[in-house]
């Protein structure tokens, strides 16, 4: 493997690929006791009153369903419904393992689509976070670390990676530049009010209360380190020397949304994709090295 500049790419790479298809993996089957309540006809809306208030160009399964049925191939919605249901985590589940990685990444990116599509006045943040990690994975050559697809081809080495993992950070650098912006041009996050309602407003999922800092700062400073952590993403990420804090602020604001406002899987696929940018990358190749030498099928590192 060329690891220019330091950069460990089967490291990345692996820890990319897993993740992200696991936490979307768990995230499907954690809403399953409510799949039939936000997806069918028997739920809180039906299908197709929810698809007149989406826009005309995304597919959703009301709109896949009548298009089969134009070119005669006839299913009815429920049928369609539980093949998704299978196929999704499927996919995914072969994307974690590294089996037809890009054609399963294809697949789980699409019906991803489809879904959430066909129930977006429920979808939130980290339901566009998962569609363009899902877009990277197959864009990215993950399938080329620690994969039962390199076991089966027998491919020696992992490809440079470098610019795939230029993209990712140029992309998380803006979108939180952007995050800061739009916080810092109003009042409420200069002057703790947006903080305040964020907990309060999802309060029954925090730990604990922390009514008790009401009269004191936390709420206006923890509002300015917020800030200034995502307006400040692309200096300090990039920084050798200020990496390691940054990226212990970033976590920390992540565990901190999580903890407060129950937002458990965004926080989680956010603290991923901050880890696979600005850690995993530079962990040390021996690290990753198999303890047994002669088993050398998962081995992508050649010397």
């Amino acid at each position: 493997m060329n690891n220019s500049a330091g950069i460990n790419h089967a490291a990345w790479l692996f820890f990319f690929r897993v993740n992200v298809a696991g936490i979307a993996l768990l995230h499907f089957l954690v809403i399953q006791p409510d799949f039939a309540d936000l997806y069918s006809y028997s739920g809180y809306i039906y299908p197709d009153i929810m698809d007149l208030s989406t826009d005309q160009v995304s597919f959703t399964l009301v709109r896949l369903q009548e298009w089969l049925a134009q070119h005669h191939a006839g299913i009815s919605y429920e049928s369609l419904l539980w093949i998704c249901r299978i196929a999704y985590p499927v996919s995914l589940a072969g994307l974690l393992l590294g089996l037809l990685t890009r054609l399963n990444a294809i697949i789980a990116l699409l019906l991803q689509l489809l879904l959430i599509k066909s129930i977006h006045l429920y979808e939130y943040g980290v339901d566009g976070y998962t569609t363009f990690a899902l877009f990277y994975c197959c864009l990215f050559p993950v399938g080329r670390a620690y994969s039962l697809d390199n076991r089966w081809r027998r491919r020696a080495g992992v490809p440079e990676a470098g610019a795939f993992l230029f993209l990712l950070k140029a992309h998380l650098s803006i979108a939180y530049f952007f995050s800061g912006f739009d916080k810092v041009i109003g009042p409420t996050w200069r002057n703790g009010e947006a903080l305040w309602k964020a907990l309060h407003s999802h309060n029954y999922y925090s730990l604990f209360s922390l009514d008790f800092l009401a009269n004191t700062p936390f709420f206006v400073v923890s509002g300015w380190l917020t800030v200034l952590l995502e307006m400040g993403y692309m200096i300090g990420m990039n920084n050798r020397y200020t990496r390691r804090y940054w990226l212990a602020g970033i976590v920390a604001l992540h565990l901190f949304i999580a903890m407060f406002m129950g937002l458990f899987f965004f926080s989680a696929l956010l603290i991923v994709l901050n880890l696979s940018a600005y850690l995993a990358p530079y962990v040390r190749q021996e690290k990753l090295q198999p303890e047994n030498q002669g088993n050398t099928w998962w081995r992508n590192v050649s010397a």
